[in-house]
């Protein structure tokens, strides 16, 4: 189950029309405007042609021409659906997109995906929801073994619900684990018997009561 939401497929929307080469100027800039949406997508025929942006909209002095004069400022930004969402996150960070159209096996265009109403389907999957506390590793990349960590952590009486990586440097990596438990205290100590480097920590035992509302924040922000 896990698996499937992860696709690309099981997050589309189709709330709205993509653009045809006919719309003028002016009226994708006021859709634009009424739809909070700062990039569509545009058609001819059925064919997916690229994503239009409002900054070069904005850069058209005739508002009363038509998208087929302007062609040449598409952005060929798309996934298709069975696409994994991570990569569909990477193309939005790539292109600062507010829509990212979605095609099909056939290359016929089946709707897009939001970046806001994406990072809401994530924050329910399990490793994002379930209560828990983050603690991130820093290690060399020829001393990443995911079956260790996951090894120490569950000598513990602990499970891993989400492992992030991100790159420290050329040689090194920051491991962002996510686990089941509030307090990591003994966690830590079993890291660091095995000689890991703990760069940040969050947990419950860290703040005392007066402190609480700012954790809770913070777990939530960690759970975007």
């Amino acid at each position: 189950m896990f698996a499937l939401y992860m696709r690309v497929g099981d997050h589309i929307l189709n709330d709205y029309k993509p653009l045809a080469t006919s719309e003028k100027v002016a009226d994708v800039l006021e859709a634009m405007e009424e739809l909070k949406c700062s990039h569509l997508p545009v058609l001819d025929e059925g064919k997916y042609l690229g994503l239009i942006s409002e900054d070069d909209l904005l850069d058209i002095e005739n508002v009363e021409q038509k998208l087929e004069q302007h062609l040449n400022v598409l952005k060929p930004y798309q996934v298709q659906e069975s696409t994994h969402i991570y990569e569909a996150i990477r193309v939005f960070g790539e292109g600062n997109l507010t829509c990212l159209p979605v095609l099909n096996e056939e290359q016929k265009y089946i709707g897009y995906l939001s970046p806001q109403e994406l990072m809401w389907d994530l924050g329910q999957q399990v490793s994002f929801a379930e209560k828990g506390a983050v603690v991130v590793l820093r290690l060399s990349v020829r001393d990443y073994h995911i079956s260790q960590i996951a090894q120490i952590v569950e000598s513990e009486d602990a499970l891993i619900l989400g492992l992030q990586l991100r790159s420290a440097g050329s040689d090194f990596l920051n491991v962002a684990v996510k686990i089941n438990q509030s307090d990591l205290s003994r966690i830590v100590k079993a890291f660091e018997r095995y000689e890991y480097n703990v760069v940040e920590l969050y947990h419950e035992s860290l703040f005392d009561d007066t402190a609480s509302d700012r954790y809770e924040g913070l777990v939530k922000y960690l759970n975007i």
